[in-house]
């Protein structure tokens, strides 16, 4: 196929979809349930003869949405778009859909079957739009990705930071930056760290003020974690002296929390406080007074000698 005119964003998406769509197992199980069709292959024929169906349409929304390995091999590509922001991924979109609408492309299903589905504009505006061309993650962060990581996984970092639909401001940046910088690559589990802080971040919210203290919002992230490890230990005491009968007979409510997950989430937002405020997770719980830190002063031979030392 000629791509003479195209942007080169646009060639790579055309000749990735032209290869063909590879639905993973879960969309291949979403598919046979909703059309009553076990097999993949009559499954995807169903689907084809009535893409447009009130019925088939949200279907052929969920065939065209990238999956994870179509997210990793476009990153360096959409991470190079000449023109950003929403406008630059308008135009990668339409490029995409101008080339391939009306085009009938392959559909990869397990075992070496394949099948096909046509492409609507719609749909394949829609593919682009999930691959979120437009949220690139700030320079800052992607060089470091680059000096700290081995390629593959600067990559899959890359791939979480575009998902993570944060809105960049310079005390993220900068958070997640000292995160990046002064991580051990060997010891640390840099996506789940990664994961953890976008997280964070999100659930932090933008202040009205426009400034993101990052000290003030651990200490309530974590005040709510131990919380919740209060929660599952109740509620681990109250299994272990009734079954779920006997409590639902008193009326007994306990919430469900999973305690290994919030432990790991607590261990989590501790190494962030070791990393990005220099303190144990727990030296930030100071009654509201300004959080613990830690500063070397250096070596002082005398009392006089240490007096100059001291700020």
């Amino acid at each position: 196929m000629s791509a003479a005119g195209m942007t080169p964003a646009a060639e790579v998406l055309v000749r990735r979809l032209s290869a063909g769509l590879a639905p993973d197992a879960g969309t291949l199980a979403v598919l046979a349930s909703a059309l009553g069709e076990a097999d993949p292959a009559r499954a995807l024929a169903l689907l084809a003869a009535e893409p447009d169906s009130s019925e088939h349409a949200p279907l052929v929304e969920l065939l065209f949405s990238p999956d994870a390995a179509a997210m990793r091999e476009l990153e360096p590509v959409l991470a190079g778009l000449r023109t950003a922001g929403a406008s630059g991924a308008a135009e990668l979109a339409e490029e995409v859909a101008a080339r391939l609408a009306g085009m009938r492309l392959p559909v990869h299903l397990p075992g070496g079957a394949r099948g096909e589905c046509p492409a609507a504009a719609d749909s394949l505006r829609g593919y682009v739009r999930r691959l979120r061309p437009e949220a690139t993650a700030p320079a800052e962060l992607r060089g470091l990705l680059a000096r700290r990581c081995d390629p593959a996984l600067a990559v899959e970092l890359a791939v979480l930071l575009r998902h993570s639909r944060l809105l960049w401001t310079p005390e993220r940046v900068f958070f997640l930056a000292a995160l990046l910088d002064r991580a051990d690559s060997a010891t640390d589990d840099l996506l789940g760290l990664v994961a953890w802080a976008a997280a964070f971040l999100d659930l932090s919210g933008l202040p009205a003020s426009g400034l993101f203290d990052p000290r003030e919002a651990l200490v309530l992230r974590r005040r709510a974690l131990e919380e919740q490890l209060r929660q599952a230990e109740a509620a681990e005491r109250a299994l272990e002296q009734g079954s779920f009968e006997t409590r639902l007979s008193q009326g007994l409510r306990l919430g469900h929390v999973h305690g290994p997950e919030v432990g790991r989430e607590l261990a989590l937002l501790d190494r962030a406080c070791r990393l990005a405020l220099g303190v144990p997770g727990a030296a930030l719980e100071t009654g509201g007074r300004p959080g613990v830190s830690v500063r070397d002063l250096g070596e002082a031979s005398d009392l006089d000698e240490l007096l100059r030392l001291l700020p």
